[in-house]
Order: structure tokens, then C-alpha cells, then sequence
């Protein structure tokens, strides 16, 4: 059946990657199975959060839609799912069967789509992993009328809070110009605060090359 399917994916549903995949829509669920294989071929295995960003941030498809894909192509035997044990998170990957979709089919998805979801997709997947070490968020006090800027730096293996920062600012934006400077490149600023109380050379930065340096 899904044979039967994909072949008349190929055969009938040009015109409409022509029209509606051009302007990112995603409706149909063959179509989005489509889609999903396409990422999870350019990106690997992927936890479920992150697949969700990726297709909600590159096309207007609902988020129920895609779960009730998943469940789609799980049941089809087009991806499997995993637990991550260190995480806890759910993973999904591709079969031989989506392997072959995503070769066969993603010709068939729009260069704009699929450098739109290349693009945001490495935006996401960057700071998604950046996230899991570092915490960086505004927050607003307002009995004190006083904005902070909240850094804590995380030990991954353990969960550990290995450095927590508040930084007042004036307003709230000056605390998010802090914070997209600091999210620029966090773990050069936290390892050069680290090297103000830590005598190991692990912690020097004199031997940062010139692009690292901020």
C-alpha cells in the first residue's frame, strides 16, 4: 500500500509541489512523510522536539499534524524510535524505507523549502545543543523595577550547576543585547570568568585562536 502511494506521489503530485510546497504548505499526510524524511536524511537522528521546531519553524503545518504523521511513518516502518538514555528524550531516525523515500521523493520539495529548512534547521539544532550546557534567559523584577540577565552553566553529564550569573541592566533592551552577545559565543565568556578563580591551564585563554576571542 505504501508502494501504491509513494508511486502516485511521483506520478500525480507535481503540480502540486509546484504550487503548494513552493509557498511551504504542507497539508497532505504523504506529502509532510515526504518532508519529514527529508529532514531527518539532512540531519540524522533527531529528538522529537527538535523535529517539531524544525517543520513548525520552516512550514505552517500544525504540530498535531505531525505527531499523527509520526505515528504515520512509525507504523509503516518508515523511521523507528528511540529513548535517549542520557537525556530521556525521545529520537527518531530513518529506515531502509525512508531512506528510499528521501532519496527517491525529496526532488520533489521546493529548493526554497528545502534550503529554508537546511538553514533554520542548522539554527535550531545549534542552539538547541548550546542550551543543554548554558541557560541564559531575562527576567523582570517587578517590585524592584530592575531587569537581570540569568546565565547558569550546566554540567551535562550530571546535571550539576557549574556557574550561575545575574547581570542587572538599565532596561529591558539593554538585557537582551547582553543576551545575544553572550549567546554569541557563551562558552568562551564562561571559561574566561571560570579563569579569574581557577589556577589550570585548561582555563587559559592566551592560547584561544583569534577567532574564538571576543
Amino acid at each position: 500500500m505504501l508502494k501504491v502511494e509513494l508511486n502516485c506521489l511521483r506520478a500525480k503530485r507535481t503540480n502540486f509541489y509546484k504550487t503548494v510546497l513552493q509557498k511551504n504548505m504542507l497539508e497532505e499526510k504523504i506529502d509532510i512523510t515526504v518532508y519529514c524524511c527529508f529532514i531527518l536524511s539532512s540531519f540524522g537522528s533527531l529528538s522529537e522536539n527538535s523535529l517539531g521546531q524544525i517543520v513548525l519553524s520552516a512550514a505552517p503545518s500544525e504540530y498535531f499534524e505531525l505527531m499523527t504523521n509520526i505515528s504515520f511513518m512509525l507504523e509503516k516502518n518508515i523511521i523507528k524510535e528511540e529513548k535517549d538514555t542520557r537525556t530521556g528524550e525521545t529520537v527518531y531516525s530513518l529506515l531502509e524505507e525512508g531512506k528510499r523515500i528521501a532519496d527517491d521523493m525529496s526532488s520533489l520539495l521546493s529548493v526554497n523549502l528545502k534550503e529554508k529548512t537546511l538553514r533554520e534547521g542548522t539554527e535550531i539544532l545549534t542552539k538547541n545543543d548550546r542550551e543543554r550546557s548554558v541557560k541564559c534567559d531575562v527576567s523582570y523584577d517587578s517590585r524592584r523595577d530592575r531587569y537581570d540577565l540569568n546565565v547558569k552553566f550546566i554540567n551535562e553529564l550530571n546535571g550539576d550547576t557549574i556557574l550561575e550569573m545575574k547581570l542587572y541592566a538599565p532596561d529591558e533592551k539593554k538585557a537582551r543585547e547582553m543576551q545575544e552577545r553572550f549567546l554569541r559565543n557563551p562558552s568562551v565568556i564562561i571559561m574566561r570568568t571560570l579563569n579569574m578563580f581557577l589556577k589550570d591551564d585548561y582555563f587559559f585563554f592566551d592560547k584561544l585562536d583569534s577567532e574564538e576571542k571576543i
